[in-house]
């Protein structure tokens, strides 16, 4: 990619389309308008910008916040002069963080869990994080159980590392997207801390990288938690994905095909950033990457089990808490149906829970109960899935959906 970072005074020039990196160049330029300038106002000028990703923006993120809650600078966005890519500083939260004075947080949107901050407490923030990256990838992604279970170890695993170890006093910030057309999900962590060198006492940035993705450097050996960054790295390259830490003058990087590669940076990262992109399309990832010991590590209580199990063991969709936002869209309907199909490749069959759903669009059921009845067949669809609580609209919504999608059949057009 090319791309250029201009500074001239209290102004941070980003030219063209940056890629990962990019990162150190943008950090540097912060670095010396604020730490050896002392300039207490920055404008970060992205209107020549043409092109940006998670990848930069996120580790960015902590630092722009550092600045202004600890050091008291005050910080200016220039939006792009592109429209869509201004979008995407606006709904990725990127221009909220940057400028918080002016601008608002937005929710999750489509396929993308926006920036987010969460703080070192390994609390209720990090834990909702959590829960909104598996509810994107449940509805956005083809996925097995195992599959999200290691996914939602890698990320639950490097967040807590950020409560356990970086002493960042702005916390951390998480960014998600799923990639559908390749089956991928890629999520940033970073953080604002000492840094991984510092946390291990060594004034070598390389080693302390290569250390931190060794099997055994944990904190909680019975439960495998903590163990480094090891199980994280290993479900991103055996997944064919990429495994990337930035921390201090060092970068360690590793692409499913490609060598294990850390190098110097430029300029010297303040904190820590984690980039973690895994497919999806093996639903053994959890048993060949999460083994310590020689031991396969079977993560419980994981996701499915405390948002969709109840006593017995039954998968139980709430319709209401989980589908309510989306009950406007043929879109909604879509990532729904997309999350039952999910699990039930978990069980033989779930349970359907209106309680509380007094009516959604037609659209809506169409895209949902219209195309499940006729993917799954009509004998699969009443053995396998079971409705209760439904309001008698409700109930004719979808008798309506069923019956005009089994006339028009999946390939035809959808009903009006």
């Amino acid at each position: 990619m090319s791309f250029a970072v201009e500074r001239e005074a209290d102004v941070v020039a980003v030219r063209g389309s940056l890629g990962p990196d990019a990162t150190p160049i943008l950090c540097a330029a912060l670095h010396q308008a604020v730490r050896d300038e002392g300039r207490s106002h920055i404008v970060l000028d992205f209107s020549g910008c043409e092109g940006i990703t998670q990848a930069v923006m996120l580790p960015l993120t902590p630092l722009v916040t550092w600045y202004r809650e600890v050091r008291d600078v005050r910080f200016e966005w220039v939006r792009p002069l592109d429209r869509a890519l201004a979008r995407l500083f606006v709904n990725a939260n990127w221009a909220f963080h940057i400028d918080p004075g002016r601008h608002e947080p937005k929710p999750h949107r489509g396929g993308h869990v926006p920036a987010l901050r969460f703080l070192d407490d390994g609390g209720d923030g990090q834990d909702a994080i959590l829960h909104r990256v598996m509810e994107l990838v449940l509805g956005h992604l083809d996925t097995t159980r195992d599959t999200l279970k290691a996914v939602e170890w890698s990320l639950g695993e490097i967040m807590d590392n950020v409560a356990a170890h970086a002493r960042s006093p702005v916390g951390g910030f998480v960014q998600a997207t799923a990639f559908a057309k390749s089956n991928v999900v890629e999520f940033v962590v970073a953080d604002a801390g000492i840094g991984i060198p510092r946390s291990f006492g060594t004034d070598d940035d390389r080693a302390a990288l290569r250390r931190a993705i060794a099997e055994g450097v944990t904190r909680d050996p019975a439960r495998n938690a903590g163990n480094g960054l090891f199980g994280s790295y290993r479900v991103a390259v055996l997944s064919s994905g990429t495994f990337e830490i930035r921390s201090g003058r060092a970068l360690l990087r590793r692409v499913s095909d490609g060598d294990l590669r850390v190098g110097e940076e430029p300029a010297p990262y303040r904190g820590t950033s984690v980039r973690c992109r895994i497919g999806l399309a093996d639903p053994g990832l959890l048993g060949r990457a999460l083994r310590f010991r020689g031991r396969s590590h079977d993560p419980p209580y994981d996701f499915v089990e405390r948002e969709f199990e109840d006593e017995r063991g039954d998968l139980v969709f709430g319709m209401r808490e989980t589908a309510f936002p989306h009950f406007g869209s043929r879109l909604g309907g879509k990532r729904v149906r997309r999350m039952i199909t999910n699990l039930l490749r978990t069980r033989r069959s779930i349970v359907l829970d209106f309680e509380g759903v007094g009516v959604f669009t037609s659209s809506f059921a169409d895209e949902l109960f219209g195309r499940l009845f006729v993917e799954m067949g009509a004998m699969a669809f009443i053995k396998r899935i079971r409705m209760v609580h439904v309001d008698p609209t409700v109930e004719g919504l979808i008798d309506r959906a069923i019956a005009q999608r089994a006339r028009l059949g999946s390939g035809e057009p959808d009903p009006a």
